[in-house]
């Protein structure tokens, strides 16, 4: 774990308590805001919203395990300066430093910006083109953010993508009530 001496370490706190789809459709709205903020204002921003709720779903356990405002376990930088942190022991064992933000809208900021970063460019290229496809999800996931086949137990990228597609159609049904 490497965080700099700048950084501050903060409490583990659950930035959501109630139920599931309360959280899904507060987290749709503040994606579908975010999206809106960035330039995209078709009926695609809504496709993007959904897809983003599904990658923090899947992440946080459809936001029992969201700590911190942080939607999309984002981890700390090497060399990161001047932010908060909390620390979380992972399922394989090892302990690494998550970003902890003050509120929902800097902590969608954040993972905004990250999706957008060089590293993830390409996942947020097919997110833009293709949103209510899984390629993006399994792209951000190649691209370092997860990987499916070191888990324990080991999974498959097509199951990875599989699983993705699931949960996204039953979010698509809570967010548009169909």
């Amino acid at each position: 774990m490497n965080v700099s001496a700048s950084a501050t370490k903060v409490d583990r706190e659950h930035s959501w308590t109630g139920n599931t789809k309360d959280w899904a459709l507060s987290r749709y709205g503040a994606a579908l805001a975010a999206v809106h903020a960035h330039g995209e204002e078709t009926d695609l921003a809504k496709e993007i919203a959904v897809s983003l709720l599904t990658h923090w779903s899947i992440e946080t356990g459809a936001g029992a395990g969201e700590f911190n405002y942080n939607v999309g376990n984002i981890n700390v930088g090497s060399g990161a300066q001047n932010i908060k942190y909390f620390t979380v022991t992972d399922v394989d064992g090892t302990t690494h430093a998550e970003r902890a933000f003050d509120s929902l809208t800097d902590g969608v900021e954040a993972y905004i910006a990250l999706l957008n970063s060089s590293r993830y460019a390409a996942a947020a290229k097919k997110l833009a083109d293709e949103p209510d496809q899984a390629d993006w999800f399994v792209t951000l996931g190649k691209s370092g953010w997860f990987d499916p086949t070191k888990a324990k137990p080991a999974s498959t990228w097509e199951a990875a993508a599989a699983a993705y597609a699931a949960r996204r159609a039953l979010l698509a049904q809570t967010v548009f009530g169909q």
